[in-house]
């Protein structure tokens, strides 16, 4: 089995209550993105969008080497809390680990280690995986 081309990571926090700045002076590191519920934007038809919750998100590097244990640990080393306050966390926002993954033939995959799994489980962050493949034509 060939390993996974590319892959992107982002820590996602979702919440009605949610304040990013705050979280980010708990972390003390900023988000990639981030936004308060009912945060006003328009696109570039001019449509105005309305946020239906607030988030923060933090992206890694995308890797170019499939190193998807290595995203996870570069994420988690800047948002460093105790158990405790992640426990806080998964009773007030929903979290997960958004990640892509890049395929360029069809048997590719990826191994995700136990200790990333254990990591993600201790601190009631879910996994969530878009797989892409190339299209036909290309």
């Amino acid at each position: 089995m060939a390993t996974i081309n590319r892959c992107k990571a982002a820590l996602r926090i979702f919440g009605d209550e949610l304040v990013p700045e705050e979280l980010s002076r708990l972390f003390d590191h900023f988000y990639t993105k981030g936004w308060i519920k009912g945060y006003k934007y328009s696109t570039s038809s001019g449509a105005v969008v309305v946020k239906k919750t607030g988030a923060w998100i933090l992206e890694a590097e995308p890797s170019e080497t499939g190193d998807f244990d290595g995203q996870i640990s570069q994420l988690l080393s800047h948002v460093n809390v105790s158990l405790d306050v992640w426990a806080s966390f998964s009773r007030k926002f929903k979290m997960d680990i958004f990640c892509g993954w890049f395929i360029r033939d069809s048997n590719e995959g990826i191994v995700v280690s136990p200790q990333t799994l254990l990591i993600l489980g201790e601190r009631n962050i879910a996994l969530s995986i878009d797989i892409y493949t190339p299209l036909d034509d290309e």
